[in-house]
């Protein structure tokens, strides 16, 4: 007797009360068709939902008369691949998030809202042989019919509006052929092209002893099916080039490739390159596509048309079957830790997929981490290191300017003499220059100077930013915005103004001191437009304009050969932030931006100006000099106990009253200070544990609390916070707060 099927499903919407596998039967009509990973469509209460399908069991502890029949089975085959349930498991563990906010991580919105594109016809000839008989036969009566037979018997098959065009005939000639037999019309699915730029094809360069060097390492690793290489280049030292190799290798092996990069700006280039070496097996994901596009790449991936996957974070997700190595360029960057539920960092989802498919992943960066770094010295991971850029061309000359000594000698410009010149001295030469500054607007805060009050938003507890263009203040938190000031509105004294510094204002500067000067603003009021990024960076590349002026998005990861100058405008403007990573940060930035410069036959220079000239991060960015960053740095955090050498998790508390916020984390921070002392596990492991206002108390009209809890690294205390997490999600659950518990915050502001 064949015993009966019973599904675990988890229904397709986002509640507490719903995070659990509802069982359902598998009918016998669809016994052969419902798979782990399938979505359906099943009963639920009184009306039917969409789910999917996550166990297969033969028996079930539900009684069998409250259990109701799969309706539909919604997809030919599954939505998830076959690594996604384990990883769906694992990440409703590892990130304490609902099945359902980890299983849409896997699934694009436009399966769920059945955005596929019509399907194209395709007109096929039915026998190539009697083809001139046939023409015979049309031409006198259809000069019509005889030109689409003349045009498939060179082609075979056509799609039907092209084939019309082409022929000038009309669909009653179509009608009648098929009628006669002599063709037939197929359905052809098509795809939204998210890459309509013709790529010219590469081939790969000679490798310099370092390159084949790291390669020969990840090859073995490729090879074994295991490994984590943490590859620190130089800027300029080929870390693409050796990229595109593990790619060769791992597709040699049969195998599949996702490249991740951390911005949308850096996938223009990135995708070029990898297109450009391997044409239509690469597709593309990542949130600037339209919903549609996402979809279709989607689509082309989950049928095997493509062997390599190159995006942003969301990309890990990708659903290949034969994954053989995951690539993440400047693994470094904070933009690969998502900051809404699941708060997954792709790293660690790179590393679980890689553990569970048997592939290889490999960290890339001239700035790893600190946490990465020290467990690749750890022997963690396989560590390989390029010291030198390509061509034997050397690291830029840096230069720090004090701008303290700037102001003394009279000079209120935001660009110091030595700036100015090379500027200058660029520009004569016909080279190219990029200038980082990392606010974007006019002005960074408006205030007045009778009464010192600054212009904050209504909803956050931030100042405004002034944007010249709009001739109004903006919120970069929340959207807000308000017109600009005439007068204070607390002493209605009229000396109020802006002050501070943004992108619009260095740019307004820069075309008073250079008045010919072609230049390009990058910062996210100007690249809002879909396609932006690859417009700037592509009228960049071709030299059309003279100075790229941007935020952080211009520091890392572009390669220009004729940027020959790089100016850094602010460059302590995160070392004071409230942030223990705040100084490895800045160390990062500096380093990554000073990296765009002369990374081609001419050389480079690279002008920081900085009014803490002293600084540890600022002296060890000039000089280049990772390693002794890395140890001071060290030193610092061993000192005070933090991470690596502890573990911090943050409770982020929101809501719209102050009091009960409050009120809230007080009573929290009780709950978990009893629950400690109950344990001894987690009295061992506690280092400390405090409730706090949140550096910035209010965002767009909600208060913000946190609760630190530090803990030492051991698995075993970590595990024991983990269980705890869990009963302080249900203890603590309610529909006017938000309690966001984040295992692994990257920023504590």
């Amino acid at each position: 007797m064949i015993k009966r099927q019973y599904a675990g499903v988890v229904i397709d919407q986002i509640h507490p009360s719903l995070d659990k596998l509802f069982h359902y039967t598998v009918p016998e009509n669809l016994s052969d068709q419902i798979q782990i990973g399938v979505r359906v469509q099943v009963p639920f209460g009184h009306r039917s939902v969409q789910g999917y399908v996550l166990t297969l069991d033969d028996e079930t502890d539900v009684p069998l008369e409250r259990i109701k029949p799969i309706k539909k089975l919604l997809d030919p085959g599954p939505a998830l691949h076959s690594s996604a349930t384990s990883l769906i498991f694992w990440m409703k563990k590892e990130y304490h998030c609902m099945f359902i906010e980890a299983i849409r991580c896997f699934i694009p919105p436009g399966l769920r809202m059945n955005m596929k594109k019509k399907k194209q016809l395709v007109v096929v000839l039915e026998d190539t042989d009697c083809v001139d008989e046939w023409i015979k036969k049309v031409e006198s009566r259809s000069p019509g019919m005889a030109a689409i037979l003349k045009i498939l018997e060179q082609n075979e098959s056509m799609l039907r509006d092209e084939l019309l065009d082409l022929s000038g005939a009309s669909q009653s000639s179509i009608q009648s052929l098929l009628k006669r037999g002599y063709i037939r019309i197929e359905e052809e699915d098509t795809y939204r092209n998210p890459w309509p730029i013709a790529q010219i094809p590469t081939k790969s360069p000679e490798f310099n002893e370092e390159q084949a060097a790291a390669s020969k390492v990840i090859e073995n690793c490729i090879r074994e099916g295991k490994g984590t290489v943490l590859l620190r280049g130089v800027t300029g030292s080929g870390k693409t080039e050796v990229y595109m190799r593990a790619a060769e290798l791992a597709l040699a092996k049969g195998r599949e490739v996702i490249v991740l990069v951390p911005e949308i700006s850096l996938t223009p280039q990135t995708v070029g390159r990898f297109k450009g070496r391997f044409g239509n097996r690469v597709a593309i994901l990542h949130s600037r596509l339209s919903l549609g596009e996402r979809y279709d790449e989607w689509r082309r991936i989950r049928s095997n048309e493509v062997q390599i996957v190159v995006g942003a974070r969301s990309a890990v997700f990708a659903p290949l079957e034969r994954l053989g190595l995951i690539i993440m360029d400047e693994a470094h960057e904070d933009s690969y830790k998502s900051e809404v539920r699941p708060r997954y960092h792709a790293r660690d989802i790179a590393a679980k997929r890689c553990s569970l498919d048997g592939a290889v992943l490999v960290l890339g960066s001239a700035t790893p981490s600190l946490e990465d770094y020290y467990k690749a010295i750890q022997g963690e991971y396989l560590l390989i290191e390029m010291k030198n850029r390509v061509g034997c061309q050397t690291l830029p000359q840096v230069e720090i300017v004090d701008m303290r000594l700037e102001l003394e000698m009279g000079n209120r410009s935001m660009f110091s003499n030595a700036l100015y010149q090379a500027l200058k001295h660029c520009i004569t030469q016909k080279e190219q220059a990029i200038l980082l500054i990392n606010r974007r607007g006019y002005a960074h805060f408006v205030s007045c100077r009778s009464c010192g009050h600054v212009v904050k938003c209504r909803n956050c507890d931030v100042s405004l930013t002034f944007h010249v263009r709009e001739d109004a203040l903006k919120c970069h938190y929340c959207g807000y915005r308000e017109g600009y000031p005439r007068i204070c509105p607390e002493c209605k004294s009229k000396y109020i103004k802006h002050f501070g510094a943004g992108t619009q204002r260095v740019e307004e500067e820069l075309h008073q001191l250079f008045p010919t000067v072609r230049l390009l603003r990058m910062d996210t009021d100007t690249t809002g437009r879909k396609g932006a990024h690859h417009k700037i960076l592509d009228a960049f590349e071709r030299q059309e304009y003279d100075i790229l002026l941007g935020t952080q998005m211009v520091a890392k990861g572009l390669d220009f050969p004729n940027v020959t100058l790089v100016g850094v405008l602010a460059a302590d403007s995160a070392l004071n932030l409230p942030d223990y990573r705040s100084s490895e940060k800045t160390f990062q930035l500096l380093t990554q931006v000073a990296g765009r410069a002369g990374r081609s036959s001419k050389p480079g220079r690279v002008v920081i100006q900085t009014y803490q000239p002293g600084h540890y991060a600022v002296r060890h960015a000039s000089n280049h000099d990772y390693s002794g960053f890395f140890q001071r740095e060290l030193q610092i955090r061993q000192q005070f106990s933090y991470p690596p050498f502890s573990h911090i998790i943050r409770v982020l508390i929101t809501g719209e009253e102050e009091k009960e916020i409050v009120n809230f984390s007080k009573n929290m921070i009780q709950w978990l200070e009893k629950r400690v002392a109950d344990n001894r596990l987690l009295q061992e492991g506690l280092i400390d544990l405090g409730a706090y206002p949140a550096p910035i108390e209010r965002i767009k009209n909600r208060y913000r609390w946190q609760l630190l809890i530090r803990i030492r690294t051991d698995e075993k205390y970590l595990q024991a916070f983990h269980h705890l997490a869990e009963d302080l999600n249900k203890e603590f659950y309610r529909d006017t707060l938000s309690a966001a518990l984040d295992f692994k915050p990257l920023s504590l502001i």
